[in-house]
């Protein structure tokens, strides 16, 4: 690295960091005063707005109450099932509320029974079954074409609306320049801005301040968003939003429901030209005091690095030839100023390289010692050492080995041990800490061999790995010896079967995992048998048992079941296969004939028939508990030998009921 590009990138950074805090805190400094201006106007915008509010929630009120009222009043009932004339009290009502264009009882048909205008013969404008408590805007013939909206509430034959309904009031109310709504929309307002109402339909009032009613298609989209806005509201206000529209520009709104008026919102809206007026001369002159000060720093800075590069040169030269050249490892920095700061720096490293080539010598020296294989991934380089030990032994290419590339030691697993070792090692660099397991890889030789293997991550201050180091150790010898002898102490030495205790394991742990499938148990025992040892000798009666055992085991053997021997001439087998299960008693009948069929001696000189008792029990029908399973199994085949031998019997409630049969083992 040349002293021109290292005086230049210094540079570079200095004045990024001294330039780079001023102009955040400009820019920051500038966006406050706009933002805390605009947020200001914000909420003025909601307290205006909510406020004036208030008189439409008061307005709709009185209008929903009078309807109401009057709907039960005993006078406008009789006249709804046309008892009496209600003309005169709609009319005084309709006198008292200069918004009402018309008051009037509808019949259940649409037709005009009494009206406060006293045109009755016709029918009403807008009629449905269901009229809406409150409508949204709409045009009236009957009324010049004009647009109103109405207010309704349905008559019941009683106050209590507990009877049929026979009618409905409505009121025609005006929303012109001189009404109530209108009233409530205008007078102050904030600067730029204006009140309005809107329904969900389109239809909007004083949306160019105007107090005009308008049905625009090109702003439904915008009143889409207000609606959509205000129906997670109950009488409350959303946030001030900024939309951009083509009819309207830009604007702030503010808007809410009108309570208990489903299609209707207000909305107050403000031109937002006067949200972004800040303080122009202010921010000028924060942005030129920034700028005095970051020209400042950079001569400050350009001053330092002046001063100080020289020396920073010739440090930079000499790590970069100790990374670099071959013998980088004996090259240290020759200092000319031990008292400067500089100088005690570079003695420091000095004295850091001697303690790594001393520590890198004595980790060679051990790994050429040691029986254990060692090995070294080092992030930074990406680089991998392995011992001579190892290289000797496996066929590893360093050069393109990385921890789970498929070139380390997972080139020399099956598929399955390869997978779980990536996992290991994915796991190790996630906890950034050790771990150990036991894998099989193929040696030069072609010899697969058990190694076990320890490794950890070392990682920098900051938590980042920095080396994966590892130790392998060939445990061949012992891993073998373990699987024989743990394999000698689940089988049954005679029968090749499980013994007691292996079965019992296996059968809970089935059991656990069934996930709802079931299983059939089969208690199996060789009637006579004593008979046999006595008549022919312990030798052929051994002969028999291993007969026995093979019979059985190709019953389930690659079905997912198991057998085994519990001892003596019991056993014991244990089907998972659902189509087996459902033909178990034909099975065992099979098995009773194929016993039977005869075990032939070695030299050919002589048969003998075996007879066996089969007792089965069922999971989940007679038990989901492994003893239990053994023990009713064990049930029914006493009952067999009670009642004539050599034949099989599924385990029944009954046969525990007197406990005459149940083997005290269980």
């Amino acid at each position: 690295m040349s002293n021109a590009k290292l005086k230049h990138v210094l540079m570079i950074i200095l004045l990024v960091f001294a330039i780079l805090p001023s102009l955040i805190v400009g820019i920051v400094g500038t966006f406050s005063v706009i933002g805390y201006e605009s947020d200001a106007k914000t909420n003025t915008l909601q307290v205006v707005s909510r406020s004036k509010s208030v008189a439409l929630d008061h307005l709709f009120s009185h209008y929903t109450g009078t309807v109401n009222s009057l709907a039960k009043s005993e006078i406008i009932i009789d006249a709804a099932k046309g008892n009496t004339d209600a003309d005169s009290v709609l009319a005084a009502y309709a006198n008292a509320n200069a918004d009402f264009l018309d008051l009037m009882i509808i019949g259940t048909n649409g037709n005009i029974i009494a009206s406060s205008t006293g045109n009755i013969d016709r029918t009403f404008d807008h009629y449905s079954e269901t009229l809406s408590p409150v409508s949204g805007i709409l045009k009236w013939s009957s009324y010049g074409n004009t647009d109103a909206f109405y207010v309704s509430k349905d008559i019941y034959e009683d106050a209590d609306n507990s009877v049929g309904k026979v009618g409905h009031v409505v009121a025609v109310i005006s929303v012109g320049a001189d009404s109530g709504i209108a009233n409530a929309l205008g007078g102050a307002f904030l600067d730029g801005g204006h009140m309005a109402v809107f329904d969900t339909s389109g239809n909007t009032i004083n949306l160019n301040n105007d107090m005009a009613v308008a049905n625009d298609s090109s702003i439904k989209a915008d009143l889409d968003v207000m609606v959509s806005e205000t129906n997670s509201y109950v009488s409350s206000t959303s946030s001030a939003q900024v939309l951009n529209t083509g009819k309207f520009g830009k604007f702030a709104y503010v808007c809410g429901v009108i309570p208990n008026v489903s299609t209707w919102r207000w909305v107050g809206v403000v031109d937002t030209g006067t949200f972004s007026s800040f303080s122009v001369g202010a921010i000028l002159i924060g942005w030129a005091v920034i700028l005095v000060a970051c020209a400042l720093a950079s001569l400050l800075a350009m001053l330092i690095i002046s001063k100080f590069i020289g020396s920073m040169h010739d440090m930079l030269r000499t790590m970069d030839a100790i990374s670099e050249e071959e013998n980088g490892a004996d090259i240290r920095f020759t200092i000319k100023n031990r008292k400067s700061e500089l100088g005690r720096i570079m003695e420091s490293f000095n004295d850091m390289l001697d303690e790594v080539t001393m520590s890198e010598e004595r980790h060679r020296t051990i790994a050429e010692l040691s029986d254990n294989m060692l090995f070294e991934w080092d992030f930074h380089k990406e680089r991998m050492y392995v011992s001579a030990n190892a290289l000797a032994k496996f066929q590893i290419d360093t050069e393109n080995s990385t921890l789970s590339n498929g070139k380390f030691i997972d080139s020399l697993m099956s598929s399955e041990d390869a997978e779980k070792y990536k996992r290991d090692i994915n796991q190790l660099l996630r906890d950034k800490n050790g771990y150990s397991a036991e894998y099989q890889l193929q040696a030069k030789s072609g010899a697969i061999i058990w190694v076990s293997l320890r490794a950890v991550c070392i990682t920098d201050r900051l938590g980042e790995p920095l080396r994966v180091i590892g130790v392998m150790t060939d445990i061949d010898n012992e891993k073998k010896m373990e699987l024989q002898l743990s394999e000698r102490a689940s089988f049954d030495f005679l029968s090749q079967l499980y013994n007691r205790n292996t079965f019992t394991r296996t059968l809970t742990a089935e059991l656990e995992r069934r996930n709802g499938k079931k299983l059939a148990l089969l208690f199996i025992d060789v009637d006579d048998f004593k008979f046999i040892n006595d008549r022919y000798g312990h030798t052929i009666g051994d002969e028999v048992i291993k007969y026995v055992a093979d019979t059985i085991r190709v019953k389930v053997e690659d079905k997912g079941g198991f057998a085994g021997r519990f001892g003596g001439d019991e056993f014991v087998l244990c089907f998972t296969d659902q189509e087996d299960i459902e033909n178990i008693e034909n099975i065992s009948m099979d098995i009773i004939n194929e016993l039977y069929g005869g075990y032939t001696t070695s030299d050919g000189t002589m048969t003998i028939n075996v007879k066996a008792s089969i007792g089965i029990a069922l999971c989940p029908e007679h038990s989901e508990d492994c003893n239990e399973l053994l023990s009713f199994s064990d049930t029914a085949m006493y009952f067999v030998k009670k009642n004539g031998k050599t034949n099989y019997h599924v385990y029944d409630p009954e046969d525990s009921a007197s406990g005459e049969y149940i083997d005290p083992e269980f």
